[in-house]
């Protein structure tokens, strides 16, 4: 599921945040979220910083750096306690200041 896209400068750092409590079923929790940015670029876009606070229902992340004029899909795979596994796709578009 596309969950948004977003425009950032290459010397952007900004925090984001995915909430899946309307999705994990009762006492549910996330166990693991892990981030794929395509297209793999040497200076590209990096997700890093990424956690999952108590009660573990949503995941933040950052989204760093890019090149001006390119734009990167960023694939979210979230795992949670239940077993269950999630995709979603955020995008980014990165344009010069």
């Amino acid at each position: 599921m596309k969950l948004g896209n977003f425009i950032k400068s290459p010397v952007e750092r900004k925090r984001y945040e995915i909430d899946y409590s309307d999705w994990l079923d009762t006492g549910e929790t996330l166990s693991t979220v892990t981030f794929a940015v395509t297209p793999v670029e040497t200076s590209g876009l990096t997700i890093n910083g990424n956690s999952i606070p108590s009660p573990s229902t949503s995941v933040y992340f950052y989204a760093n750096a890019g090149v001006a004029g390119s734009n990167y899909v960023v694939d979210v795979q979230a795992t949670t306690s239940g077993g269950q596994i999630k995709e979603d796709t955020v995008l980014f578009s990165v344009r010069s200041a």
